[in-house]
């Protein structure tokens, strides 16, 4: 099967650009509200965003690895950003995007993350995106299969995430996976910015590692 030869690892600087495009193209409706309608503004926010945790070694962020092209991602919090590297950022984005815009993208940010806050106890799963060539070829749970293994050996207690309630086939892959829902919610700002009225929380229980 073609997802066989899929390597799934924590992302290396080599791999912004590539995980930029990825998100870029699983989330382009989101991105063009969040940051730009432009797609290369787009994917040089995205890279300027991952790039304090990847060059300092945070291994939550995954990609999948296919003939030498990032074929998915996932991000797995928290994921804490030091002081450098949110100066960093908003450097960047106030060069690039303008002050104001860089205000919209911080509040749309703060808007489509629901104000969920990880804890240390849990492994939140988040911007899980697939290159659209590449859907439906187990990509998407070679990456969920990597986060549970990486938050059993961080001995997280349980995976969790929101899903759009209206988002079918995400909500499918988690079901197949061993997520369920815990609970929902419903989102005016998301429905007024986003078309996205509904969400759900859903998690899996993790057994107890071995000592």
């Amino acid at each position: 099967m073609t997802f066989l030869s899929t390597e799934v690892r924590s992302a290396r600087p080599v791999d912004l650009p590539g995980i930029a495009a990825v998100l870029e193209d699983g989330f382009s409706d989101k991105m063009r509200v969040i940051f730009s309608h432009k797609p290369e503004e787009v994917r040089a926010a995205l890279e300027a965003l991952y790039q304090g945790p990847v060059m300092r070694g945070y291994d939550g962020i995954l990609v999948a690895e296919r003939a030498g092209r990032i074929v998915g991602t996932l991000l797995i919090e928290p994921m804490q950003y030091t002081e450098e590297e949110m100066a960093a950022f908003e450097r960047f984005s106030v060069r690039e995007l303008g002050l104001l815009r860089t205000l919209r993208a911080s509040f749309m940010l703060w808007v489509i993350g629901l104000d969920h806050k990880p804890d240390l106890t849990e492994a939140y799963i988040s911007d899980l995106s697939v290159a659209s060539d590449c859907r439906g070829e187990g990509v998407g749970r070679l990456l969920l299969e990597r986060a549970e293994a990486w938050a059993r050996d961080a001995r997280r207690a349980r995976l969790t995430l929101w899903v759009a309630a209206s988002n079918e086939a995400a909500r499918h892959l988690y079901e197949k996976t061993g997520f369920t829902i815990a609970r929902s919610r419903r989102s005016l700002l998301t429905r007024l910015f986003f078309g996205i009225a509904q969400w759900h929380f859903m998690e899996k229980r993790l057994a107890e590692p071995p000592a």
